[in-house]
């Protein structure tokens, strides 16, 4: 992140939207107000990204 906010700035409200355009406000206002970014996000594999692929694993 300081690579970044040297290079360009704070960083903008865009990278706290969502898919939807939904600001995350808090995310936002803590940002600004400590410098802090929380980021979350669902690691799980989701149907069509390719793990669709992997054989499933069988019982021993």
């Amino acid at each position: 992140m300081s690579a970044y906010e040297e290079a360009y700035g704070p960083l903008p409200e865009i990278w706290f939207t969502n898919a939807d355009g939904a600001v995350n406000s808090e995310a936002l206002a803590r940002y600004r107000n400590s410098g802090e970014v929380w980021a979350e996000w669902d690691c799980s594999p989701a149907p069509g990204d390719g793990d669709d692929l992997v054989p499933a694993k069988t019982a021993r």
